[in-house]
Formats: C-alpha cells, structure tokens, sequence
C-alpha cells in the first residue's frame, strides 16, 4: 500500500515464503499461505524435480548428464538467492530432459516450469510469462484441464501476470485454479487454501478489499479448524490478513495480529527461523506505517542482523530489510546513515541481481527519494530516470510499483517548478492508473488529485 507522505512505504511481505523486496515488489512472488504445511505442488516449486535420472528412464537415448543431481543443485542455489548461478543449470536441465523424454514429457515440463520460476525471481517476467503459457497449454493437452499440475501450471502463470502488473489477466486464472481445485479436492483442502489464499492476495493488491477481506477470513476461519491456531499454517493466513487490515489503514485491529503471529513464531519456530523473521519484517512495517519510527528501525535492525545471519549479506531477502531500514531511517531524519544504507543496498542488489532486476530499480528509487530529502536533486533525477527505465520494461509501465515511483518523481519536478514535466509524467501516471488500478483504489485517487494539482 502506497500512501502519503511520499515515498512509497515498505509493504507488508505476504506470508508463505519470504519476501522479495518489501518495498518494491514483495508481493509479485506470492505463493500462498499454506506453503509451510508442505502442499502437494499446488504452487511456484510445483514438481520440483523426477526421482530418477532422465536417463534412466530413456534407455534409447540415454541423457549425457544426472539431471535430478543438476535440478538440486540449481534450486538449492535459487533458494540461497543465487538466481545467476541456478539458471545455466535449470536451462540445461530442460535440455537434456527434451532430448532424452521429449518436449511434452511430465518431467521436462516440470524442468521447464521451474526455469520459468527462477526467470521470475530473476525479473525477466516476459520469458517467464512465455515458459509458464508453453508449461501450461503441454500440461493441459497430456495431461488434462484438472490435472493437479495443469493448476499448478495456472497459479504459476497467475503469479508472472501479477508481478507484470495485468490483475485481469491473472484474476480468471486463480478463480479457475480454486473452484476447480475446490471441486476435485474439496474446499479445506490444503492445495484448496493455498490457491484461495493466493486470490485474496490478487484481490487485495487491485485494492478490492471488499472481496478481498471474506476471503482471507474464511481461509483463516479453515486453517483453524484444521492445523489449530499456533500452526505455522495458520500464522500465516493470519499475517495475510493482518496484510489487508493494515493496507485499508485499519491499524488497531492489524497490530495485535501482527504482534501475536511473531510471538507464537519465536516460541514454536525459533528466533531465527526464516519466517518468524519474515513475521519480525512485517511487525516493523505495522510500526512504520504507523509512524513509529524508532520502532520500525530497531525490528527492521533485529530482522536484518537474524537474515545476515541466516540467510547472508546478500540474500534478496536480506537486501529486503536492507532497504526498508534505509525507509525508516529517512523518516527519522537520519539521512546520511539512510543513504550509507541504500547505497549499499544498491551495490549488493546490484552484483547479485543484476542492474536492471525490478528490486535493483526499487533501491535505486529509495536512493533517490534519500537524496530528494539532503537537497541533492540532480542525483535524484538521474537515479529516479534510471529506476523508471527498468521499471517500465519489467515489471511493466503500468505496474503498481512503476506507478509509485511515476508518482514519486513527478513531485519532485512540481517541487522544483518544472511544470510541464512534471505534466507529462502525470499524463503517463493517471494512463497507467486507469489500465491497471480499479476506481475506488486509494493511490489511483491520490494520483488524479495530483495531476488535478497541475493544471
């Protein structure tokens, strides 16, 4: 949720995997809050890998190479954040399975679904996109429309749409993938919830909080039922909820769901354990956006030491934390220790994702709304033209977070009496806020009042 005072705030990750850049884009690689209960490959890692070899099970044309040994090891390396070292393994992964199984083989489309998860987490969201319909339109021909891996292959593909930024392309696709999953499954099964968790969290992002909010409830209302209220499952169902309390601005019932939901996360799983400190990132944000500042600054300091240490310095989840401390720490005036922060943040994103990865876009913006604040506004304006273009090639020009960042930069131009620039990135703002943000969405609001401001 994006709201004023500008810059955009760090967001709430949604809970079932660790975040992806809580400022930026967190919530484009969701994958539903039932992950933690070890879900039938209803979700992004779907079919992870064969149990034997490619050549063990094609004597003709036996595989030069142990693909299972090589698709472990490039998704151990995806899950440490080493997305450039997993991916020459995952493509030659697929390749071997093609030549030795055949393109349309159950685990060569395993092999091409996860090259085109690791392309996500890489932000090349188009090949992504291209890899996910393939996996998809083979899945549905060899193995039918409700086959578990064909949902499986449609919440993927929902997933790319929705880091793109195209809600109605990805909205049909988690409806399908729930009711159908509801039909086949029954509606408290686990895969069932996974899939109807992550619809809230599309609903919820098109700031429909009104579908969004029975959703989530009665997710959380099953996960109760079934796994009782300290499980890992149902912690998270309730941070997703607590999620869309906080983004509708209602910050007394989300606080003590927050506070809760980390409390029980450090007695049953640990200080240190990857999602209590995922739950301690979205207790900090709960403070921030608050306006308790000093408070969001020490738990985004406890969450960024407990990743250091669990995860390493570079781990996007870590850089995460990185650059939402550098937020708080600009709210609280601490600008030169702010801007020692993102720029480091900025190299790490940097040499471990590369310059054009959409997080890397994000910490530049962050940098750049640092410098606004010390007056250093040539530096800013370069850094927010750099942001903005890799932002408007992935995740897309109309994207919630290249809007915000639209939004951020045209208000710098106002400020420094550049009108008729600040004009045309308003006129670019309010087109990508009528393609992509329904009417009664609070920062498509906040932006036609801006551009009403420069006329």
């Amino acid at each position: 949720m994006f709201i004023d005072p500008h810059p955009p705030q760090p967001e709430p990750a949604d809970e079932g995997r660790l975040a992806q850049r809580g400022q930026w884009i967190n919530r484009a690689y969701i994958l539903g809050a039932i992950v933690l209960v070890g879900l039938v490959w209803a979700v992004r890692h779907f079919q992870r890998a064969p149990t034997k070899p490619a050549a063990a099970r094609a004597v003709a044309t036996p595989a030069p190479q142990d693909d299972v040994a090589m698709e472990k090891t490039a998704l151990a390396l995806q899950e440490k954040g080493d997305f450039a070292g997993a991916e020459p393994l995952l493509r030659q992964c697929l390749a071997i399975r093609k030549r030795a199984l055949g393109p349309e083989h159950i685990d060569t489309l395993a092999a091409m679904n996860n090259l085109a998860n690791l392309l996500q987490d890489r932000g090349q969201l188009g090949e992504a996109e291209k890899l996910h319909r393939s996996c998809l339109a083979l899945r549905e021909k060899t193995l039918g429309p409700d086959h578990p891996h064909t949902l499986g292959s449609l919440n993927n593909l929902a997933l790319v749409l929705r880091a793109k930024g195209d809600f109605t392309g990805a909205e049909p696709l988690y409806r399908r993938a729930w009711t159908t999953m509801q039909r086949i499954s029954g509606e408290d099964n686990p895969d069932t919830l996974s899939m109807l968790n992550n619809l809230a969290n599309l609903l919820s992002d098109m700031g429909d909080y009104t579908g969004a909010e029975p959703l989530y409830r009665q997710l959380v209302d099953h996960l109760q039922v079934k796994f009782g209220p300290d499980d890992p499952a149902t912690l998270a169902g309730e941070g997703n909820l607590a999620n869309l309390l906080l983004r509708k601005g209602n910050y007394i019932a989300a606080g003590p769901v927050y506070q809760r939901c980390y409390d029980t996360r450090v007695r049953v799983q640990g200080a240190d354990h990857p999602e209590t400190l995922l739950a301690l990132g979205n207790l900090a944000t709960y403070h921030f956006e608050s306006g308790n500042y000093r408070e969001a600054e020490a738990a985004y300091r406890r969450c960024l030491a407990g990743r250091q240490k669990a995860l390493g310095a570079d781990h996007p989840e870590t850089l995460n934390t990185m650059d939402n401390l550098a937020g708080a720490l600009r709210k609280e005036n601490k600008l030169r220790e702010a801007e020692t922060v993102a720029r480091n943040c900025l190299a790490a994103s940097e040499r471990t994702l590369g310059p054009q990865h959409p997080a890397t876009c994000g910490s530049a913006s962050t940098l750049a709304d640092i410098l606004r604040d010390k007056g250093d506004t040539e530096a800013a304006v370069a850094l927010y033209e750099r942001a903005l273009a890799g932002l408007r090639e992935s995740p897309g020009a109309t994207h919630p977070t290249t809007l915000s960042v639209l939004y951020e930069y045209a208000v710098l131009r106002k400020d420094q009496r550049r009108l008729p620039e600040a004009r045309r990135l308003g006129y670019e703002l309010i087109a990508g806020a009528r393609r992509s943000l329904p009417k009664d969405n609070p920062s498509r609001f906040k932006y036609e009042r801006f551009v009403e401001s420069l006329r």
